[in-house]
């Protein structure tokens, strides 16, 4: 079960074992990190790899620009989308599902329930990146396709399963960056389909969400054509 804490002008959430994460935040409040590499500097988002007391980690500081308005409006109605990544990842990593990087700190700036400032510690994984292994086998596909099959069985969806969200840690298939949204039937029917399109992993399952989004699909691009745009 996660704990909810306020921190300064934070609220920050922890598993019931997070005495030490709230340390590292309290680090990074204090401008005390070691920071070994920078993956991503954009004006939005910085993703770090740090070295702390406890190892390194991955520290991900988020703060959108566009689509404030919209942000507002979906936050009021569904709630935050990164406190339901937060609880589903604990819940399925406590359910056993290890591939899944673990999410050790969520800290959020908030108005009602509408967060515009996210500070995020993350699992690092040491590995070798799918995008950076120049052949997939047919042994790691099967492994692929196992590790999105068990993350579906738990409840949890993958949302963008390409070759830069896998990271292979001594044989074993990681899977990072996850989606916080609702597993519906159609979200797994595009992570099937879309490790068809990645790695020629055949979907095998075509069940009523699979021909749902192939006929949202259909509608959408003859939108498009009757609007004179390019087809997807």
């Amino acid at each position: 079960m996660s704990i909810k804490h306020h921190i300064k002008d934070y609220v920050v959430f922890t598993k019931s074992d997070g005495e030490k994460y709230i340390n590292v935040f309290n680090d990074f409040l204090s401008y005390n990190i070691k920071i070994i590499k920078v993956f991503r500097n954009i004006e939005d988002t910085k993703v770090l790899l740090i070295d702390t007391q406890y190892g390194k980690m991955i520290l991900k500081i988020f703060a959108p620009k566009v689509k404030q308005n919209e942000r507002f409006l979906k936050a009021m109605v569904k709630g935050d989308y990164y406190e339901k990544l937060f609880e589903q990842t604990e819940r399925v990593r406590k359910e056993g599902l290890d591939s899944v990087n673990d999410f050790y700190l969520l800290a959020e700036k908030k108005t009602l329930r509408f967060a515009h400032y996210y500070i995020m510690l993350i699992e690092y994984i040491e590995g070798v990146e799918l995008v950076d292994i120049p052949e997939i086998d047919d042994e790691l596909k099967q492994k692929i396709k196992a590790s999105i099959s068990g993350l579906h069985q738990h409840g949890m969806v993958s949302g963008d399963p390409h070759k830069g969200n896998f990271i292979i840690e001594d044989g074993v298939v990681r899977i990072i960056d996850l989606s916080g949204k609702s597993p519906s039937s159609m979200r797994m029917a595009k992570d099937r389909i879309d490790l068809e399109r990645h790695y020629g992993i055949v979907n095998e399952v075509k069940d009523a969400g699979y021909y749902r989004l192939i006929f949202k699909k259909k509608f959408r691009n003859f939108i498009r054509r009757l609007k004179g745009k390019e087809v997807r």
